[in-house]
């Protein structure tokens, strides 16, 4: 997991083997980012007349205090070779 911040921004860049853009859901709150996501799998295998069957859960639960407070409105968020990208624009402060 990586946080990156600029004058305007923050980037969250964090790793999601296994995961696809279905299987993942990002929440925002002004001062916090949640990263979860749930994959099930059924393998089924069948040996003479016995069949052994197998169901396996891997969950994914972040839960990241941003070091500034941002706008979830503006935020956008890509999944590209189970790198998970969220930008986060930071709320803009009154002059």
């Amino acid at each position: 997991l990586r946080i990156k911040e600029t004058n305007d921004a923050l980037t969250v860049e964090a790793e999601t083997p296994e995961f696809s853009a279905k299987e993942l859901e990002v929440s925002l709150e002004p001062w916090r980012l949640t990263i979860s996501g749930k994959k099930e799998a059924k393998e089924e295998q069948q040996k003479g007349e016995t069949i052994y069957q197998e169901q396996r859960t891997n969950e994914l639960l972040r839960v990241i205090d941003l070091p500034a407070e941002i706008d979830s409105a503006k935020a956008t968020a890509t999944l590209k070779n189970r790198l998970l990208e969220i930008n986060l624009p930071k709320v803009a402060k009154a002059a």
